[in-house]
């Protein structure tokens, strides 16, 4: 049985891989994939609850948490 941390290390080596060879090499994770569809998200409904239920969080404050760290400039 393979573990959620196994699958998310490969994944995340693959990216790396993949930044590498862009030109600016940006860090590209499966949690910076994350974090932009959760902006993604808030930014085309403003539903954080929606949101919430869209990315799985139980609690409403860890969802939260991803939209008051954004700059003004994205919100």
């Amino acid at each position: 049985m393979l573990r959620r941390e196994s699958i998310t290390r490969v994944i995340n080596n693959v990216m790396r891989g993949i930044s590498d060879d862009l030109i600016d090499k940006p860090t590209i994770t499966s949690h910076s994939f994350r974090t932009g569809l959760i902006t993604q998200l808030w930014k085309d409904t403003k539903d954080i609850e929606f949101v919430r239920q869209a990315v799985g969080h139980i609690k409403i404050e860890s969802t939260s948490s991803y939209v008051e760290n954004l700059p003004d400039s994205r919100k």
